[in-house]
């Protein structure tokens, strides 16, 4: 079990790509049908997270932003009397909230959007048809634009 078998024949004329690198683009939901596992991603691992929002850099872009918001927040507290309580609390929230804004930037610059979108369709595929899970089809690139036809696909 797992395989296609004999019955789906691949497309031997589409472009060559290593299984690896092939859910680094966005994938139609038929080839992720042929093998859910190539573009899953684990939730409970966070260097999938890490990865996705885009590494380092986006976190740059949340640190960066969370400094010039507090740096903007605590110019304007030299105008008024020391509170020591309230620039704590309020310097850390503008800190949160300007993490935030350069968080959101950096992962919509730097942020994999296609690898989330192909490990959520592939989650939702394993939990709707959990048979998909034994599924090990290699050789990925001759199944684009191959219909998937395996008996648990179909509707019932």
């Amino acid at each position: 079990m797992g395989g296609h078998g004999a019955h789906i024949q691949g497309n031997t004329a589409n472009i060559k790509e290593d299984d690896s690198t092939i859910s680094h683009r966005v994938r139609s939901i038929e080839l992720i049908k042929h093998n859910p596992q190539a573009f899953y991603l684990n939730f409970f691992d966070i260097n999938n997270h890490y990865e996705i929002v885009g590494g380092a850099k986006t976190m740059a872009f949340a640190l960066i932003g969370g400094w010039l918001s507090l740096a903007y927040f605590m110019g304007a507290q030299r105008t008024r009397p020391y509170n020591f309580y309230v620039n704590l609390h309020q310097g850390f929230g503008r800190f949160v909230f300007g993490s935030m804004l350069g968080g959101a930037f950096g992962y919509n610059k730097f942020g994999d959007r296609q690898r989330l979108h192909n490990a959520w369709v592939a989650e939702r595929l394993r939990r709707r048809y959990p048979e998909s899970k034994s599924l090990n089809v290699t050789d990925l690139w001759q199944y684009k634009g191959v219909e998937a036809s395996q008996e648990f696909y179909r509707w019932r």
